[in-house]
Parts: structure tokens; C-alpha cells; sequence
């Protein structure tokens, strides 16, 4: 079986290396499933995730009704442990775990993996998003996963902070008055009138990935072509500067213990982010709870992070590695799953779920649920280049260098420079 080289992108060289060798040994081996070291062939099942990947109450609700599944849960570099076995061709597991960011990686060889779309997923493809299923779909059409969660982002809030300052608090009305950037922009100075030391971002390479976030291109087309001079991304780039110039950007790391005490004291009343950020402002900021509130994002629907489930292609018994899949992913486990770690549901059935648009205590009994689910239903569609993360590497730095005193025009052009020649040479 030899690589597709077709696909009219850019390849990553050692990866490229690394599953020619896996594929070729695949090819040698005895069974569909290879020499019997690499999967189950007694009727278990093995499954690899990442930790907070599944919820551990559906992990084991699952396990209990499927007598032989074995789950293994991997820390560090989770998609090194996972290319380790695809070059031995030994302990692949049945099933595995594929993060969002690590998707474009693998589309480049999906030989590694079962197309679903050859199986029985008829019943539940049509319950995942649209958008969220092209992530993980190959130029041909070849389907390698089903969506765990996705990450709809909005824009948190201080309502105490904003009540105090003569500013509107709900989650409409915030709504509104934030809408497009430059309201967001001229919201923000406006509180500062009443909270001088307050921020409305963390920092301008957040609010630059969160921008490009809602563009329906980011930084390498599907040919290849380098798009990091795009109106997108300038325009991207643009907003983080005036946010910065406006004195908008608190400048400082994202979960830092900075960032803790500014969102404790409520000089971060306003937070843009996914809805799984909803858990990392209350381990930050318990004795706020009951003060929070959320909207949508300014500018539009963003989409950070997100995984997948998917079945390896020497996997011997494929129709219950999918079976397993879909009990994990069924609407009740995904409705657990979002109430236990998080992590939104990928599929829309759950949001019917009994329970799951209760209220939040934390966020002052809003159903914040309702608040994602619009903001999935408008989301864009993206192509997600495996080479995005080093090609953007860049852009990051040098608003960091902004904040640092570098003069933004020559940091946009050092930027693009870098770009350029992280694509030439990747």
C-alpha cells in the first residue's frame, strides 16, 4: 500500500517517512488486523484517550455493558505515543482518540484509519455538525472520525462588575451592545471610565486567534498556497493591534496566576473563549460564582477545539470498535460528559438531554447551553492545514513583541517574513 501523495498540499516530511514504514508493514502482515500483536482478535477491545478526553463516568458506564473493552488513558504526547505504534505495527488500539489540532496531521494519510462512511454510521452522521464532520473529512471524501465535542466560544462576563459601572448585564442586551468589534472596542472604554484598571482581553495574540478563529480561512489554502498576507489575517492582526493601542489588552498569559488574580478582582470582567473556558474561570475564580454571565462572541461564531473518536485501519473487528463509539456518544453520554468535564457536546441530540439546560449556578442560573448551540449553528467552515500551527507560530510572537514595545508595522512585516519561511521549509 503505497502513500497518497495526490492531495495537492504541502506534506510533512517525517511523518511521511514514519507511516510509509507503518503502511508497508501493514501490508506484510498476515491478517487485515497484521500479525496479531497490534489489535484484538479474542473478541476485546482496546481504546487509547487523552486525560479529561471522555468523561470517566461514561468511560465505565460503557465498559460495563461491553465485557472486553480495555481503556488506556495517555498523558504527555499523546499523538507521538500514537505514531509509535503505527510505525511498529504493534499496539494500535481498536479504538483511539485524535485531538482536533492533530486532525490535519493524520487527514495526510488516512490509510491509517477507517473510512466511516464504509460503515454502519447512517443512524448518527447526520446528528454531528456539518462543518465540525469536515475537519475530519479527506479531499475525497474519506470520513476518519466522529466528533467528541466542539468548542463554540462566548464571551463571558462579570455581571456584578458591569452592573456597578451603569453598563448593560443581560446577556441580550451585552449581546447587542457588543456585536462587531469596534462596539466591543468602544464598550470596553467605556467601562474603563467607571473600572480604569479593567481589561476586555488577556492578550493580543488571544484576541488574534480568536479572530482568525471566525475567518473562513486561516494561514495555507488546501494547494498550499501561503495566505499569511490574506485580508483575514491582516484583518486579524489589525484588531489585536487596535485593541492593544486602545488599552484594551491586560497583556499577560492566558490561566497565568496574573490572569487568576485580574479575573478574581474583576479586572477581566470580560472573557472571550470556548465553552469548556467556562471550567477554568470557576477552578480560578470559585468565590465569583453566581456573578458570571455569557453571551455571543463579538464579530461573529468561533469554533477552539474539539476532538475525535476514530477506528485505526487494522483494527480487525470494526463494527464493534464503531459500536462502542456510538454508546459513548450517544446523547445521554454526551449530555455526562459536558456537566463532568466540559467538553460540548458534539452531537446535537444531547442538547435535548433532560437536565442540560437547567441553569448554571456559577453563571447565575443561565442557561448557558442555549448561548453555544447558536453560536455551533453558525459556525463557519474551515480547512485546517497541518502546517496552520508553525505557519501562525510567528504572528503569536510578534504581537508579543508589540506588547513588548516592538513597533507594530515592522513586527507585521518580521511576522509575515517567518511565515513564509516556515512554509518553504516545512
Amino acid at each position: 500500500m503505497s502513500l497518497n501523495t495526490s492531495r495537492g498540499r504541502p506534506r510533512v516530511a517525517a511523518f511521511a517517512a514514519i507511516t510509509s514504514l507503518a503502511l508497508s508493514l501493514t501490508a506484510c502482515s498476515s491478517a487485515p488486523g497484521g500479525s496479531g500483536d497490534e489489535t484484538a482478535s479474542d473478541g476485546s477491545l482496546t481504546m487509547w484517550i487523552w486525560p479529561g478526553g471522555l468523561s470517566d463516568t461514561v468511560v465505565e458506564t460503557v465498559t460495563a455493558d461491553t465485557p472486553g473493552l480495555e481503556t488506556s488513558v495517555i498523558g504527555d504526547d499523546f499523538k507521538q505515543k500514537l505514531l509509535t505504534g503505527f510505525t511498529a505495527n504493534a499496539d494500535i488500539p481498536d479504538i483511539t482518540g485524535v485531538k482536533g489540532e492533530d486532525m490535519p496531521f493524520f487527514l495526510q494519510d488516512p490509510e491509517l484509519f477507517t473510512d466511516l462512511n464504509t460503515l454502519d454510521i447512517d443512524d448518527i452522521v447526520g446528528e454531528f455538525p456539518e462543518w465540525k464532520l469536515a475537519e475530519a473529512t479527506t479531499p475525497d471524501g474519506a470520513l476518519l472520525g466522529l466528533p467528541i465535542d466542539i468548542g463554540p466560544a462566548g464571551l463571558f462576563y462579570r455581571e456584578d462588575v458591569l452592573a456597578d459601572a451603569g453598563m448593560p448585564t443581560d446577556p441580550a442586551e451585552v449581546g447587542a451592545a457588543t456585536a462587531t468589534y469596534e462596539d466591543y472596542f468602544a464598550f470596553g472604554e467605556e467601562l474603563q471610565k467607571a473600572v480604569p484598571d479593567a481589561h476586555l482581553e488577556v492578550s493580543a495574540g488571544g484576541l488574534f486567534g480568536k479572530v482568525m478563529g471566525q475567518s473562513e480561512t486561516k494561514f495555507v489554502s488546501p494547494d498550499g498556497e501561503f495566505l499569511g498576507e490574506s485580508d483575514a489575517v491582516r484583518n486579524a492582526w489589525d484588531l489585536s493591534i487596535e485593541a492593544w493601542d486602545r488599552g484594551l489588552v491586560a497583556g499577560i498569559g492566558d490561566g497565568s496566576p496574573d490572569w487568576a488574580s485580574a479575573v478574581n478582582a474583576g479586572l477581566l470582567p470580560t472573557l472571550s473563549g470556548a465553552a469548556w473556558y467556562a471550567g477554568d474561570i470557576k477552578s480560578n475564580a470559585a468565590d465569583t460564582s453566581g456573578k458570571w454571565r455569557v453571551t455571543q462572541m463579538p464579530g461573529g461564531p468561533a469554533n477552539i477545539g474539539g476532538s475525535f473518536l476514530t477506528i485505526p485501519a487494522a483494527t480487525e473487528d470494526k463494527e464493534a470498535a464503531l459500536e462502542v463509539i456510538k454508546a459513548l456518544l450517544s446523547p445521554e453520554n454526551e449530555a455526562v460528559m459536558y456537566t463532568e468535564t466540559g467538553n460540548f457536546p458534539a452531537r446535537t441530540t444531547a442538547f435535548e438531554e433532560p437536565g442540560l439546560h437547567d441553569g448554571d449556578d456559577f453563571f447565575g442560573g443561565q442557561d448557558t447551553v442555549e448561548v453555544f448551540v447558536e453560536a455551533s449553528e453558525n459556525m463557519p467552515t474551515v480547512y485546517n492545514s497541518p502546517l496552520d500551527n508553525q505557519v501562525a507560530a510567528p504572528y503569536y510572537t510578534e504581537l508579543t513583541n508589540v506588547e513588548l514595545g516592538k513597533d507594530p508595522e515592522k513586527a507585521w512585516a518580521d511576522a509575515v517574513a517567518a511565515a513564509k519561511e516556515a512554509l518553504e521549509s516545512a
